[in-house]
């Protein structure tokens, strides 16, 4: 891109002509005052050239385009009212009385709304009143759409709030603001409709009784939805619509979202109402929907837009807010959040400051996945938008932001706090450089703002794109209120780096510009689809010449559009680099099914979780985490609910076990010869402490041939010497009634258990166990871990230190595997957790384990492990690990270069440890800075108040300059270097190739894992399940996880499945998955089921897939198995008690259809040998 000079395009149009500094009073309530600085682009005058069009403080300034990037102001020649001091905000050009020409609708700041109709020849006549289109309220913009589909355009107004500030408090000054400050507190924003100075007036003297401060403070208003009648007016249907939430709505974005034919509405909201999702019922109606489709939206969300940015088919949806990337302004912004806490009870829980990038997961749910792409932290951002600007056929994002003071800055918050009323506040525009994000591909993107040529300061709100030199890219157009606009010249065409085709479309009726319409491009196994609505970003109307960049494509496959009404056309083997004319009197029949969601007749899993019985649900006793730990990054004490899968009654039928929180009693499920389970309601399990179920594991721990039930308990609620950190042990008859075992079987496990794994490691025949400290005592030093022996008859010793030296301080453990790596028939320990790399213990043969991390290439892995599980993914004969970490959808973003640390000492010499998490915000910087902001910090360690009284000071200092160099260098110390999720690729030689999974997998924490061959290739493929709702407040929670099946390609690479064809979803805050043998799944006798914290299980039964058959595998007779194929290769199996996160699935062997061989082994020794009778 590249910046046209003033004297060039010649646009002399300041949105803000007002000189700050702002008086006190004014400024006070700027912070609930939206600028005026809307940009349209259109062809007003029809020669073919796009023209532009300004908002702001002045009214509106039309400039018509003379070409080569020179323009020409004609507002008053067009016949546009010059007003004075009247906030005009939003911009919308459409066509309006459906000529053919378009019309300018302007929202003006508690002043009757204005309609420019348009003579064709690019002069105006203001007509609002005529159309009833001059509503009076604090509108913000509108957005034109046809919602019954009755061929005539509607319009949806966003409105804000009661207590603005408008022009009229720029007027005065001192005592007179104040004056017309409180009396503007006092109005209502109800739609009104009037064009005379007298209505005016009545509207401005209307008072209602004062609001307390709270109200005020969240007090919104409900847009309005005005029907157009047919007969060139508007009557007002909002009600009758279900358009009834009151909000602080500063955008509106229509689109499909739902993919069913009828337009919906995302309008994003500033404060306390989160943003909403109108769902069209196609009966004239909306539904709310956001609950259901979103998990988490922007506090103070402004711009949004609605696109497919990653070609799946599927609109997404992207937000903004005013989270600053720069660490220095990010803490200094960061104060007190006293009644704008988002745990306040007129704020949404799950509203959260930064942008949001919403991605369309296929089954009407969103996974926001803001962090991950970078997009997050723009600083106080407005407009967005989501256009391919480098022509390579993907959608980039571009942000523009700034505002009319920094009034987020704590300092200057607290100096303007003690001013009088009527002294200049010293404000000045908060300006920086917008944003471009490049879109790489998938869910990648890159910041190129500089790089791309916008690295200009500017207070910058509205922006659109048009292609103004009609060269085939498009060019931007950005809107400021410090300055006059911002034209970039876009030069991909220029410097050849892709092609395109820009489409015009030709509609009927009232409709003459083919608003809906829905236009799918195909090329090369490539597609991209773009729908016909051009308000977009914030108060902005983009040209409705629709774009495409098509990359190294010359000629296009097919082009494909469909009109609002249903009809389509399909034309072929179109060339690219041109202007296409659609035409919807050249469409056929209605073919509405085109563009629908996708629905595969045979998904892999059916959701049976109505059906199988499996009705538990689990429930979490209060505590809170962060008054005991307050740096904590996310709560230890919401890890359950642990769930385990064997026969513990002896019918040879799968159970389920979940573990339960504190004082909630183990529950049991017995599955039936139907299929189904029911609840044990007497299997003597109440344990005598009301202690809670970190981890369990069924095995048989004396030889008497039942399942045995081993709880590792703990907490971080309890002491040390409480009793409930005392893991113990359930005897089992044989029948499933179990007792608790008084005898002692267990020595004095004391420890905050996170997770047990069970296995013979030293060949005598009886089971012995591995139990994984987490959180110890005082985050982030950890509890012990153990490795019990079991002496044959069903009681163990710590044999820890003697067996496995380091292991029982190795870390906070998360999760472990007994698995033999290196094919050596004895049983090695792999432990992961958090602020520790993936740790591997090979046993020697004799017993004796040694710490080989750094032999095996994993030293270097040190990250926030939660997970892991193991399968032969690349058939090669040994077995390759699948490790759960935090993911990249979040602010700790680590490498090797910079990673994310955590320093650990009684700093301040109080009797309490104090963690502190630090990263590596500058470059040019090579030093690590606090992450928390300074209230957080201060909480922890108040002393520091004394040397860091100003936030910016705080902000500003490295962490040497926090804390003394000389206690960070005796502190302990873990740096974090790796985040993402990854496949540990087994070398044979007891080293690994590490490899991340898909970026789909990194968008959410990934917990519990599961493995096993879906689809009948002969390659093993993954099911995963994660989130974690118990981070930090101020992340609020980590959520974007829906369950993921990943579909393996034999050579350790796998394939993300989308929803509708995996058939599997799991939403909430899943823990752990576990496979079970099902009798009454017919087809194959398989279900997953999940373990969900403070939530109900689900099941999902495994459909059919022809020639499949599955084993079950007996851990006290079986090690592991080998497949032989007909092709040779083979494929390794473990039997595990215990693995994933918290989890313990029944051992069943899926044999696919090409397999020749099963060979089932107790270590070396050959237990059966058996040729695979085909079906």
């Amino acid at each position: 891109m590249e910046r046209v000079s003033l004297d060039r395009h010649g646009i002399r149009f300041n949105a803000n002509p007002n000189r700050l500094p702002f008086p006190l009073a004014v400024l006070k309530h700027t912070n609930t005052m939206v600028p005026g600085n809307g940009v349209a682009a259109g062809d007003l005058d029809g020669d073919g050239l796009a023209d532009l069009v300004f908002s702001g403080f002045r009214g509106l300034g039309i400039f018509k385009n003379n070409g080569n990037m020179s323009f020409q102001d004609i507002t008053k020649q067009a016949g546009i009212i010059v007003d004075s001091n009247i906030f005009s905000v939003g911009v919308t050009l459409v066509d309006i009385e459906g000529d053919g020409d378009l019309d300018i609708y302007v929202c003006r700041n508690e002043r009757p709304n204005r309609l420019y109709i348009n003579n064709g020849k690019g002069k105006f006549v203001e007509r609002a009143h005529a159309y009833k289109l001059d509503l009076v309220a604090e509108c913000i913009n509108s957005v034109f759409f046809d919602y019954d589909r009755d061929g005539y355009l509607d319009c949806y107004v966003v409105t804000y709030s009661n207590h603005g500030v408008n022009s009229r408090m720029l007027e005065g000054k001192g005592d007179q603001i104040a004056r017309a400050s409180e009396q503007m507190q006092r109005e209502m924003a109800v739609p009104r409709y009037g064009t005379t100075q007298q209505e005016q007036q009545e509207l401005a003297d209307s008072k209602r009784k004062p609001l307390n401060p709270i109200e005020l403070r969240h007090k919104g208003a409900a847009d309005v939805l005005l029907k157009n009648n047919g007969n060139g007016t508007f009557r007002d249907v909002t009600y009758q619509a279900w358009i009834s939430d009151e909000a602080m709505g500063l955008s509106a974005t229509v689109g499909d979202i739902n993919l069913d034919g009828w337009p919906d509405i995302y309008v994003a909201n500033d404060f306390n109402v989160t943003d909403l999702i109108y769902i069209n019922n196609g009966d004239g109606s909306f539904a709310t929907q956001h609950r259901k489709m979103v998990r988490r939206a922007s506090v103070f969300s402004m711009g949004s837009d609605i696109a497919d940015f990653n070609n799946d088919g599927l609109p997404d949806i992207v937000t903004t807010d005013m989270l600053p990337k720069n660490h220095v302004r990010r803490i200094t912004n960061s104060g007190s959040s006293g009644d704008m806490s988002i745990y306040n009870p007129t704020y949404d829980s799950l509203q959260i400051m930064r942008n949001m990038l919403q991605l369309n997961r296929g089954n009407n749910q969103f996974s926001d996945i803001g962090y991950m792409t970078g997009i997050a932290a723009t600083d106080w951002s407005w407009a967005c938008l989501m256009v391919d600007l480098d022509l390579d056929g993907r959608k980039d994002i571009f942000i523009a932001n700034g505002y009319t003071s920094d009034l987020s800055n704590q300092d200057y918050v607290y100096n303007i706090g003690r001013m009088s009323a009527d002294q200049d506040s010293n404000g000045r525009f908060l300006t920086e450089p917008n944003f471009v994000f490049r879109n790489k591909g998938g869910i990648a993107f890159e910041d190129v703002s500089a790089a791309w040529g916008l690295a200009d300061t500017s207070a910058s709100l509205g922006a659109a794109y048009v292609d103004l030199d009609n060269d085939g890219d498009l060019d931007l157009v950005v809107g400021n209120i410090d300055d006059n606009p911002y034209i970039y010249r876009n030069t991909a065409v220029e410097r050849k780096l892709g092609h395109y085709l820009r489409v015009k479309l030709v509609g009927t009726g009232g409709n003459s510009r083919g608003l809906g319409a829905k236009v799918r491009i195909t090329y090369g196994g490539e597609s991209q689809y773009l729908e016909q609505y051009p308000v977009r970003g914030f108060l902005s109307t983009m040209d409705d010449v629709m774009h495409f960049g098509t990359g190294t494509a010359t000629v296009l496959d097919s082009v494909i559009i469909q009109w609002p009404d249903g009809r389509t056309e399909i034309r072929l083997q179109v060339p690219a680099d041109q202007m296409l004319t659609l035409n919807h009197r050249d469409a056929s029949i209605p073919t509405r099914g085109m563009f629908a969601l996708s629905k595969p007749e045979a998904p892999l899993f059916t959701d049976v979780s109505g059906t199988t019985g499996l009705d538990y649900r689990q429930t979490e006793n209060k505590f809170d985490d962060y008054k005991k730990y307050r740096m904590m990054p996310v709560r230890a004490s919401w890890g359950g609910p642990p769930v385990a899968v064997a026969d513990v009654n002896g019918d040879g039928l799968d159970d389920v076990v979940f573990g339960g929180a504190r004082g909630i009693t183990t529950q049991i499920y017995l599955q039936t010869r139907p299929g189904t389970f029911t609840q044990a309601s007497k299997a003597g399990l109440a344990n005598e402490f009301g202690s809670e179920d970190q981890a369990i594991v069924l095995v048989d721990i004396d030889g008497d041939g039942d399942r045995d039930l081993i709880v590792a308990a703990g907490g971080v609620e309890f002491d040390h010497e409480d009793n409930e950190m005392l893991s113990f042990v359930y005897i089992n008859d044989g029948k499933g009634q179990f007792v608790q075992d008084q005898s002692g079987r267990l020595p004095n496990v004391r420890t905050t258990a996170a997770t047990i794994v069970a296995a013979d490691y030293d060949h005598d025949g009886a089971v012995d166990l591995f139990i994984g400290g987490g959180v110890g005592a005082q985050y982030p030093l950890p509890s012990r871990s153990y490795v019990l022996r079991n002496n044959g008859k069903g009681y163990f010793r710590d044999i820890t230190d003697s067996v496995a030296p380091g292991l029982s301080d190795v870390g906070i453990v998360r999760a472990a595997l007994w698995t033999d790596v290196d094919n050596d028939n004895h049983l090695d320990l792999l432990v992961a957790g958090e602020w520790m790399p993936i740790t591997l213990f090979h046993n020697d043969g004799t017993g004796t384990f040694v710490n080989i991390t750094g032999q095996a290439g994993l030293d270097k892995t040190i990250g926030w492990w939660y997970s892991v599980n193991g399968a032969d993914v690349d058939n090669d004969g040994d077995i390759d690990y699948v490790l759960g970490n935090i993911g990249l959808n979040n602010r700790y973003q680590a490498s090797d270069e910079r990673p994310i640390e955590i320093w650990a000492a009684d700093f301040d010499d109080n009797g309490s440890i104090d963690p502190l998490i630090t990263y590596y915000p500058f470059p040019e910087d090579n030093k690590p800075y606090l992450m928390r902001d300074r209230g957080k910090i201060l909480s922890q360690m108040p002393t520091l108040n004394r040397r860091f009284n100003h936030y910016y000071q705080f902000a500003s200092a490295p962490l040497d300059k926090v804390i003394d160099r000389e206690a960070l260098d005796t502190a302990w110390h873990r740096a974090a270097t790796l985040m993402k999720s990854a496949v540990l690729l087994n070398n044979g030689n007891k080293t690994f190739t590490i490899k991340p999974l898909p970026d789909m997998a990194q968008i959410s924490p990934l917990l519990g894992t599961e493995f096993l061959d879906l689809n009948d290739d002969d390659n093993i493929d993954l099911v995963t399940v994660g989130n974690m709702y118990g981070a930090e407040e101020d992340v609020v929670r980590y959520d974007a996880g829906k369950g993921l099946v990943l579909l393996g390609d034999g050579n350790g690479e796998f394939r993300p499945l989308p929803i509708p064809e995996a058939g599997f979803v799991s939403p909430f805050d899943t823990r752990g998955v576990v496979l079970a043998k099902n009798v009454g799944a017919s087809d194959v006798p398989l279900v997953l089921i999940t373990a969900v914290n403070q939530g109900k299980a689900e099941s999902f039964k495994l459909n059919n897939t022809a020639g499949i058959r599955v084993m079950s595998l007996n851990p006290a007779r079986v090690t592991h198995a080998m497949t032989v194929f007909e092709d040779g290769r083979k494929r390794k199996t473990e039997a595990y008690c215990g693995s994933g996160y918290r989890a313990q699935s029944s051992c069943n062997l899926v044999v696919s259809s090409r397999a020749r061989q099963v060979i089932l082994y107790d270590r070396e020794k050959i237990v059966e040998d058996g040729t695979v009778t085909k079906p």
